[in-house]
């Protein structure tokens, strides 16, 4: 008797915990009967995945319901289960009760209880697999654009230096009494050295080094602004429409890049309908709430965004050409016919600006790509004027800091023609080795940002502890965010973006020498220069 008790409760125990993994499980599970084909149970994962009660499948075939979309394919499919005892699909379409499919894959194991033969299918979602194939996908794709990134910035950061010399030059030969045939000579190197800095620029904007100088702006302005210029681009054989959304919020961004951005794209689309066609700019508000970007994994993360799409009726792109559209250089056009910079170019501005960009694409289908760029909800900035500011020199004395000798000395000598008295070093060290023991005003430091021995920003910060009076200029390809974050004298320090013209050089001097000085706050008197 009670060895009959304990097999009973063991029994029970069992049953107990199989329908509790039945019941919980995050997969569907079907129970048929094997001879029917009649559903005898179906666990509440599947139940909601189909959105049917679980009252209305049992007792029914798969078939006099309509689960799967194929019904002569489903009831061979049945007949091949008892036959072989075991089957496997991949990527079977089931259908839902309001008619949508669901991609599952289906494992149908035939088995016996108490003499009579069951079928259990077991039903995975492949939806969740392909999301996190997705996310695995992105974080490599992001893992090979950084490390592209950082090798792209770090070869025209040293580029710039290069080039700044080559400009420099020939701005000053241009300026001496030469025969025709060398000043054309001169022209020519010019041109050369400001298309490759053209270059450098979008390589800088592609791994996010670029110096920006962003504004609260309203992104149809800059569309409308750029209506008539996309239209010249693009040519009369390709219709350019635009449907902008009437309460559209603002955007925090660079608007000199946004409308690099807008270019780049129209360009793209353009040679992307030989033949003509239709490029479509929209733009409209966009929130995503966590459920949304948890379904979708090629969606930004949860906030308020401006979305803007530019859409083209080309040739599209398969699968293989959208991994790699954004990688500098790559290109399906003819050799000689671009740079393979342009997507690349708009991928930097984008990531730059705080946002996601993403495409869609098929072949004949056309493309459109889609930019979500945060809400920033501030009134727009009034945009300063573009006129030329006068170009003025000064008597004031210069400390100047770059360890690269060439480009050094040429804007000591841009400096020193223009009146200035100039200190130099190309070691951080020793530069404020000179200040310290300079007696006289030192209104100004120009240094590079990244250099042996300590940075530009780290040298600003210790100049600051002996000389609160020394204004600071950044001069260098690189963004100034990481110098923003250190905080270091930000009201008297400014960015020259490498490589500059002896005109940019000489009016962001005289700015800064004119503006107000900031004494630190810590600071009731200026600190006596001491030896370090």
């Amino acid at each position: 008797m009670a060895d009959s008790t304990t097999l009973t409760e063991q029994f029970r125990d069992s049953e107990t915990r199989y329908r509790r993994l039945f019941e919980s499980a995050q997969d569907g599970i079907l129970i048929l009967d094997a001879e029917t084909g009649a559903i005898t149970d179906v666990n509440p994962y599947l139940a909601k995945l189909l959105d049917y009660p679980s009252k209305q499948l049992i007792g029914r075939t798969i078939w006099d319901i309509g689960l799967y979309k194929d019904v002569e394919a489903s009831k061979q499919a049945f007949q091949e289960l008892k036959t072989l005892g075991y089957v496997a699909y991949e990527n079977l379409p089931l259908r839902t009760r309001e008619g949508p499919t669901i991609s599952v894959e289906v494992v149908g194991n035939v088995y016996l209880v108490n003499g009579h033969r069951v079928i259990q299918c077991n039903i995975r979602d492949t939806r969740i697999r392909k999301n996190a194939e997705k996310s695995e996908q992105r974080l490599v794709q992001a893992q090979k654009m950084e490390a592209i990134g950082q090798l792209a910035g770090g070869l025209a950061h040293d580029f710039n230096n290069l080039l700044g010399v080559i400009l420099g030059y020939c701005e000053i030969l241009e300026g001496e009494v030469l025969s025709a045939p060398v000043r054309n000579m001169i022209g020519e190197i010019h041109n050369a050295g400001t298309s490759a800095k053209t270059l450098t620029q979008r390589l800088l904007a592609f791994s996010r080094r670029q110096v920006m100088e962003p504004v609260s702006l309203h992104l149809n302005l800059s569309v409308e602004r750029m209506g008539t210029m996309l239209n010249r681009l693009i040519g009369e054989d390709i219709e350019l429409v635009s449907d902008l959304a009437a309460d559209l919020g603002t955007i925090k961004a660079d608007p000199g890049q946004v409308e690099q951005l807008l270019m780049n794209l129209s360009i793209n689309a353009r040679d992307a309908m030989p033949s003509g066609g239709r490029i479509t700019v929209r733009t409209s508000n966009l929130e995503i709430d966590e459920t949304y970007a948890r379904q979708h994994p090629a969606s930004p993360e949860p906030g308020r965004y401006v979305l803007l799409s530019v859409s083209d009726t080309g040739i599209g792109m398969d699968a293989d050409t959208q991994a790699h559209i954004f990688e500098p250089f790559f290109s399906t056009k003819p050799v000689g016919m671009g740079t393979g910079l342009g997507l690349s170019t708009v991928f930097g501005i984008v990531r730059q600006s705080g946002g996601t960009i993403s495409v869609y694409s098929e072949p004949g289908a056309g493309a459109t790509f889609r930019i979500y760029l945060p809400r920033c909800d501030e009134a727009v900035t009034q945009t300063p004027s573009n006129a030329p500011k006068e170009v003025r020199g000064g008597t004031e004395t210069i400390l100047l800091v770059d360890d690269a000798a060439p480009l050094r000395g040429l804007m000591r000598r841009l400096l020193e023609d223009s009146g200035y008295r100039v200190l130099d070093s190309g070691d951080p060290e020793e530069a404020l080795r000179i200040a310290v023991e300079f007696m006289e005003p030192l209104p100004l430091m120009i240094t590079d940002v990244i250099m042996p021995g300590f940075s530009g920003s780290v040298l600003a910060e210790r100049l600051a502890s002996v000389r609160p009076e020394t204004k600071v200029l950044f001069a260098s390809g690189y963004s100034d965010h990481a110098l923003q974050q250190r905080g270091v004298r930000g009201e008297d320090y400014a960015l020259l973006e490498k490589p500059f013209s002896r005109d940019q050089l000489l009016r962001k001097v005289r700015l800064l020498l004119d503006s107000p000085v900031h004494a630190p706050a810590d600071s009731v008197t200026p600190k006596v220069p001491q030896r370090i």
